[in-house]
């Protein structure tokens, strides 16, 4: 074999080389990406739920407002809609920016910059929807019950000390238990962008 033959050979097998490392790089691209993007689902998809539950109820207040006799029901109805209308598409908005993070096309440091971004906004909107609870927890009772006719129920002081406390205690249990399951899908989520790096 003389020396030209074994020169191309040499760079033949170093393209293929090349390819192959270049094909290999963009599976493992593809497949984080879809990693990432199913990891994030554990996240988006309990709250799509959640947002399509919001905005049926907020419907169902939309449609029957003109039901609502009692001037200050009518304000927690207002209320009412704007939560559940605001709260899960700001939600949604935030998922959507995290999910966004574009792996195959940005740097390895400018995926995890916009990541960061995305997931403070998103931990902002949680903490505001943590708070916004509580305010909807008090703002959606009177307007129902008096949609349903029930209205004598909250008359009663012994419904206002065990629903409003039962109900916070539910919400901040609840919301410490997503909190930690969104915390544990998101950090996940980072990992995989890091060992990219």
């Amino acid at each position: 074999m003389e020396l030209e033959e074994m020169q191309s050979l040499w760079a033949d097998l170093s393209q293929k080389i090349e390819k192959q490392d270049k094909i290999q790089k963009e599976l493992l691209m593809e497949i984080t990406k879809q990693k990432f993007r199913n990891k994030l689902n554990g996240i988006r998809l309990p709250e799509i739920i959640g947002s399509i539950i919001c905005y049926g109820y907020a419907i169902y207040f939309m449609i029957r407002f003109s039901e609502l006799e009692l001037w200050y029901n009518q304000l927690f109805a207002l209320l009412t809609i704007a939560i559940m209308i605001v709260l899960p598409t700001a939600s949604l908005a935030s998922i959507k920016a995290m999910r966004s993070v574009k792996i195959h096309g940005d740097a390895p440091a400018e995926m995890l910059d916009k990541f960061a971004k995305s997931k403070i906004r998103f931990w902002k909107v949680q903490k505001y929807g943590m708070v916004l609870g509580a305010v909807l927890l008090i703002t959606i009772m009177p307007p129902i019950n008096e949609l349903q006719g029930t209205s004598e129920m909250m008359s009663r002081p012994i419904f206002w000390m065990l629903y409003i406390p039962g109900g916070l205690l539910f919400m901040v249990l609840f919301s410490r238990w997503v909190y930690n399951r969104y915390k544990r899908v998101i950090l996940a989520s980072e990992n995989m962008l890091t060992e990219l790096e």
